[in-house]
Order: structure tokens, then C-alpha cells, then sequence
């Protein structure tokens, strides 16, 4: 019985002690190991050779590159959490068979050490002596056994250790098993997206981009010869009030042009004016502007006349500040003076800089003789402005140069027209110069234009006549402030005035009423004009405004209160 006892208890020892060490060499996977699954997917990728590619090739390889490393990575990731799965499995399945060894130890220890308690207890059995010594081999036995169960109770103390790690790569294995039925869909969409994208570009290739019909057209290899018609109008009405004078105001129709433009093709543009007054409809502008270049255009027709800065751009009643007209423009410059000739004109940038020079050269036909060439006639600019709708027989000369600073709201040059009759009796030699400088940035609007206009009509009247004047304006509006109301007002104060030689203002001043208003009699004058305006829209306006006519030698009594409504549409 003996040897039996012994055998069994080196064989116990023998498997706790494989089972031990089989625990303590049991290698854990190491975290690295699934970043160097991976490195050779990414190398292999990164040393994949570079083909030169166009642009939507490059793409798609991108695209397809990009679907391959995510393919590999989720492989590799797969392989590696399989084998730490069957490895944590394996070793489980191991430390379960050891306990379960170990338990059969046990039991066939206990039913030993029963078998001989009972035999030791029998009548007749052992005497005293072999009783302590099987007494001895009892404890013995039962050490053993007690042992045994420690190790069993550790084994299962880890084994229930090891059920949260179990639990987590079980968790991971699903997660990463969603996360691969995400990765197929979005691989699915990027394959779509794929097929999507080369389908376009062959379109693109075969068809060319998509453009509005308008835009289309532009690039047509044949140009087209029609196009949608732009009617933009201007409407305005006054209220005038000579407060020196009795009687009431008078209400004043001023205009309605309808302005047409018509873009023929990609290099002419079409456009008229029709201006519809009280005393009838007369033709304003009707031109072909035909594009040369990029810096250079030429007009053909009946034009404005680019000279100084007010004639061309500021003198339109929506844009134009006050109710009424600078006084060096009714009396000096020839306000909405227009020509029929050629015109060639454009505007470029200086050598990269952020300066901008515009200029203009113009022949047409030349201004001819007012009325019947007396004195009267003459001193009214108006009248002589009247003579370019005829026929004559002479030229008009002039150029413009400017520069503008568009980043500072700068902008300033000069303008010179020469009219040069054919002979004496044609008309007379007049010079026109014209300086102007305009500053616009922020709330702040500044004008200032200053004018020459001498007229050599001594073979009419015996003497030439010599005009000079200016005007200098300044507006503000707060277009930051909160208030609504606030930020749509602005205010103006202009200041001008107008000096003559060669012209009896005695004999004007007793014939006022001979001019279209008292501020159209050329008589020396300095003119004062405080505003304030109320921007209902961008293009429509109210203005109020007051103005101071002071002669230096004849008082006209002709200071008025403005009211103006103006609007473009």
C-alpha cells in the first residue's frame, strides 16, 4: 500500500508542479504585435514604385491605394486578434484540464486515506506502533490533500481572473468584427464613389464642363449675334423754392431715360439713351462700344464727352449728391455735353503696381456757332453746347489721362478738348481744360474738379471769352451704425463758384429770365449748398437742400430750397 501512496503522491506534485509551470510560461501577446502585423503591409505600400499620372489618374490611384491599405490593415488586425483568441482558448482549456486533474487527486487521496482509516480501525487490525506510524502518514496524506486544494482554489482563483480578459477580447472581437462590416460598406460607397468619379470625368472629357446656356455661348467657336436686351432707367422730379422770391415753389418734372444696352456678342456692346422731358424726347447717348483687348475699346456714335471726372460719372440725378448741378458745370464745363465722332479709351495697371491709368483720345464733329452768333448767344453755354447736333464744319479734339488707386479710394487726373472750326465763320476755337481729384474710402466722399473754358469768338462778338471756375464737395454717411435710420442718411456741403471775362453781366443779369434757371446766367458768383439725403435703397434717394447764390455784382435773389426724389431702376 505503501508504494501505491507514494507514487500517487509524486505523481500529484509532478502535475501541480507541470501545472505551475505551465502557468508561469504561458507568454502573454505582446502589445506590439499587431503594429508589426501591419508594418509590412504599409512598407510594401510605400514602396510601391510612382508612376507619372495625370491629375484624375492620380486621383483614382489615390483612391484605390487608399482601399487597399484599409483592406490589408483589417486583415492583418483579423488574423491577429483569431490567434490571440485560439491562444487565450487553448490556454483555458489547459488550466481547466489541470484543475480537473487536480480534483481527481484529491478524491483518490481522500478514498485512500478512508480506505486506510477504516482498515486501521478494523478488529484485529494494526497494533499501536503501526497505528502511529499510519497516524503519521494520514497527516501526512491529508497536508497533501489540503495542498492540492490550494493549488486547485489558486488555479481557479486565476482562471476567474482571467474572465475579464476573456470577456474584453471577446468585446474587441465583435467590435472589430462591426467595425469590418462598417469597413466593407465604406469600401462598397468609396467603390461607387469611384465609379462615379471616372464616369464623370469621361463625361467631362467627351462632353466638356457644364455651363449656364448664357455662359456656353461665350465660349461657342462661332459667336452668336443676339442677345437678352437691359433696359435700366432713371426717374426724377424736383421741388423748387426761391425763398427771396414771393410766390409758392414749382414742381419740376426733370427726367425719365430709359437706358438701353444690348450685348451683340462677346465683343460689341450696343446702348442708347432716350431722354423724355417736358419740352420733348431727345436722344442722350446711342453707341457701339467694340472691345479690341483687354486694356483698349473703341466707340463708335454719339457719346458723352470724357471731360473732368463729373461729365461721365457723377452727373446722373441718383448719383449726383445735391438737387442741383455744381455752378462751375452749369456756366464753365459743358455739363452732359455729348459728341459724334470715334472715341478709343481703356485702363490698365502699371507694371504689377496697385495704381490704375485710365485714358481716353476722341475726334468728332466740332461745336458750332449758337443762334445767330450775338452776344447773347454766346454767353449761354447752353446754347453752344446745343450746336454739336448738327452738322459743322469742324473738328473736336481731346484726351483724358487718370490714375487711380483703388486700395486707397484715390483717383485724380486731366482732361483737355480742343474745338478747331474749318474757318472763322464755322465757329470758334475753344479750349477746354479740366484738372479733378475724388476721394472715396469709408464714410468720407470728397470731390474736387476745377475748369477752363476759354472761347476765341472775337470775329463774332469783338472779343474772346474766358470762363474759369471749380467746385469742391464733401459728403458723410455712417454706413456702420446700428441705427437703420441713422446709417441710410448723409451729409453734403459743396462749395463753387464761377468767374467771366468778355461777357456783359450787366446786360445778363437784366435778362435772367432769357436762361433755362437764374443759375444758368454767367455772372461772377460763389455758390454754397448744404444737403442732407435719405437712402430708401441703393438707387433711391430723397434729398433736401439749400443753396446760397451770391453775385458780386448783381443780386439775383436767386437762393433756393431743393426737394428732390431720384431713383434708378
Amino acid at each position: 500500500m505503501r508504494p501505491y501512496l507514494t507514487v500517487g503522491i509524486l505523481w500529484s506534485l509532478f502535475l501541480s508542479g507541470m501545472a505551475l509551470g505551465d502557468d508561469a510560461a504561458s507568454p502573454q501577446p505582446a502589445p506590439t504585435e499587431v503594429a508589426e502585423t501591419t508594418k509590412p503591409a504599409g512598407g510594401a505600400q510605400a514602396a510601391a514604385p510612382q508612376t507619372p499620372k495625370t491629375d484624375e489618374a492620380k486621383l483614382l490611384s489615390a483612391v484605390r491605394e487608399a482601399l487597399d491599405r484599409n483592406a490589408q490593415e483589417i486583415k492583418s488586425l483579423k488574423e491577429q486578434y483569431a490567434k490571440d483568441m485560439a491562444e487565450q482558448r487553448k490556454k483555458v482549456e489547459e488550466q481547466q484540464k489541470q484543475i480537473a486533474t487536480l480534483q481527481q487527486s484529491t478524491q483518490a487521496l481522500q478514498n485512500r486515506l478512508k480506505a486506510q482509516t477504516a482498515v486501521a480501525n478494523a478488529p484485529g487490525g494494526q497494533n499501536p506502533q503501526g497505528q502511529d506510524r499510519q497516524q503519521k502518514i494520514t497527516d501526512l496524506q491529508q497536508k497533501q490533500i489540503e495542498l492540492i486544494a490550494r493549488q486547485s482554489q489558486l488555479m481557479a482563483d486565476e482562471l476567474s481572473r482571467q474572465g475579464p480578459a476573456l470577456e474584453n477580447l471577446q468585446s474587441m472581437t465583435a467590435t472589430l468584427e462591426s467595425r469590418a462590416k462598417q469597413a466593407a460598406r465604406r469600401d462598397l460607397e468609396l467603390a461607387n464613389q469611384d465609379d462615379a468619379l471616372i464616369e464623370q470625368l469621361d463625361a467631362q472629357r467627351r462632353n466638356g464642363p457644364q455651363l449656364p446656356a448664357m455662359l456656353k455661348g461665350m465660349f461657342a467657336p462661332i459667336q452668336t449675334t443676339s442677345s437678352p436686351l437691359t433696359i435700366i432707367n432713371n426717374f426724377a422730379v424736383r421741388y423748387d423754392l426761391f425763398t427771396q422770391q414771393r410766390g409758392a415753389g414749382v414742381f419740376e418734372f426733370q427726367e425719365f431715360t430709359p437706358f438701353f444696352l444690348v450685348q451683340l456678342n462677346k465683343r460689341i456692346l450696343l446702348s442708347g439713351e432716350l431722354i423724355f422731358a417736358p419740352s420733348g424726347v431727345s436722344l442722350g447717348q446711342a453707341q457701339a462700344d467694340i472691345f479690341i483687348n483687354d486694356w483698349l475699346m473703341m466707340d463708335i456714335g454719339h457719346f458723352l464727352a470724357p471731360i473732368g471726372f463729373w461729365n461721365e460719372r457723377l452727373d446722373p440725378e441718383w448719383i449726383n449728391k445735391l438737387p442741383d448741378q455744381p455752378l462751375v458745370m452749369r456756366q464753365v464745363i459743358p455739363d452732359g455735353l455729348t459728341l459724334t465722332g470715334l472715341q478709343f479709351r481703356g485702363g490698365k495697371y502699371l507694371f504689377g503696381s496697385p495704381v490704375k491709368m485710365e485714358y481716353s483720345v476722341y475726334a468728332t464733329d466740332a461745336l458750332g456757332v449758337p443762334g445767330m452768333g450775338q452776344a447773347a448767344d454766346w454767353s449761354d453755354l447752353g446754347g453752344v453746347i446745343g450746336t454739336t447736333a448738327n452738322i459743322n464744319q469742324g473738328m473736336t479734339y481731346g484726351a483724358r489721362l487718370a490714375f487711380w488707386l483703388p486700395t486707397r479710394g484715390i483717383n485724380f487726373g486731366v482732361s483737355e478738348l480742343a474745338n478747331a472750326p474749318y474757318f472763322h465763320a464755322a465757329g470758334a476755337i475753344t479750349s477746354i481744360w479740366q484738372p479733378y481729384f475724388n476721394y472715396h474710402r469709408g464714410n468720407w466722399d470728397y470731390r474736387f474738379e476745377y475748369g477752363q473754358n476759354y472761347e476765341r469768338t472775337r470775329s463774332f462778338i469783338g472779343n474772346s471769352i474766358e470762363r474759369n471756375g471749380f467746385y469742391t464737395q464733401l459728403a458723410y454717411r455712417d454706413y456702420k451704425s446700428t441705427r437703420k435710420h441713422l446709417q441710410r442718411l448723409e451729409y453734403v456741403f459743396r462749395y463753387s463758384d464761377a468767374r467771366f471775362r468778355g461777357i456783359n453781366q450787366a446786360a445778363v443779369a437784366s435778362n435772367v429770365s432769357s436762361f433755362a434757371t437764374p443759375m444758368d446766367a454767367p455772372v461772377d458768383r460763389n455758390q454754397y449748398t448744404i444737403g442732407v439725403n435719405y437712402y430708401l435703397f441703393p438707387a433711391t434717394i430723397f434729398k433736401l437742400a439749400y443753396e446760397i447764390n451770391q453775385e458780386l455784382r448783381h443780386d439775383l435773389k436767386d437762393n433756393v430750397l431743393f426737394m428732390q426724389f431720384a431713383t434708378n431702376f
